[in-house]
C-alpha cells in the first residue's frame, strides 16, 4: 500500500513539473517571438526579454530535470543489461547510485540555499528583478529530485516496481 502512496506522490509532482515546464516554455517562446518581431518591425530590441527568457529557461531545465527524475526517464546506464549482472546485484548498484545522487543533490540544494540571501539585494540590469530568482529553480529542482530519488530508493529497497525505468517497456518493444 505504501508504494502506491509513493507512486501517487511521484506522479503528482511529475505532473506539476510538466505543467510548470510547459508554462515556462510558452513564456520563453512568447519572449523570443516578441524580441524577433520588435526587431523586424521597429529595428529596436526589447532589452528585458533576454533576461526573462534566461530566467524561465532555468526554471524549464531544473523543473524538467525533476520531472525526469520522478519518472526515471533521465539518462542512465542499466548495468544488468550492459554487463549481464544478476537482478540482486543490479539492485545494489541502483541503491548505491541513488544514495550518491541524494548526496550530490543535497550539496547543490544547500549551495543554492546559501547563495540566495547573498544575491537577494542584487538586481538584474534590465528587469530590476532580484538575482535570487535565478537560483530558486536550482533549489526547487534539486529538492524535487531529492524527493524523487528518495521515493525510488525506498521502492527499490522494498522490491517495488515504481523504481524501475518507466521508459523501459517501450525500449524493450523497440529492441525486439
Amino acid at each position: 500500500m505504501e508504494v502506491n502512496i509513493f507512486a501517487a506522490i511521484a506522479e503528482a509532482i511529475a505532473r506539476g513539473a510538466v505543467l510548470i515546464g510547459g508554462i515556462a516554455l510558452a513564456i520563453i517562446l512568447i519572449l523570443i517571438g516578441g524580441q524577433i518581431g520588435t526587431r523586424i518591425i521597429t529595428g529596436d530590441s526589447l532589452v528585458w526579454s533576454d533576461e526573462l527568457a534566461r530566467l524561465f529557461f532555468a526554471y524549464l531545465v531544473f523543473i524538467g530535470a525533476a520531472e525526469a527524475s520522478m519518472r526515471r526517464t533521465h539518462i542512465a546506464v542499466d548495468l544488468q543489461d550492459t554487463f549481464g549482472l544478476s537482478p540482486a546485484v543490479d539492485r545494489i548498484f541502483d541503491l548505491v547510485r541513488m544514495v550518491l545522487c541524494i548526496f550530490v543533490l543535497g550539496i547543490i540544494a544547500w549551495g543554492a540555499w546559501q547563495i540566495i540571501p547573498v544575491v537577494e539585494n542584487m538586481q538584474r540590469p534590465a528587469t530590476r528583478l532580484s538575482t535570487a530568482w535565478m537560483f530558486y529553480p536550482i533549489l526547487v529542482g534539486s529538492a524535487l529530485m531529492i524527493i524523487a530519488t528518495t521515493i525510488n530508493f525506498f521502492s527499490c529497497l522494498t522490491g517495488g516496481s515504481i523504481y524501475r525505468d518507466s521508459a523501459k517497456p517501450a525500449q524493450d518493444k523497440l529492441e525486439h
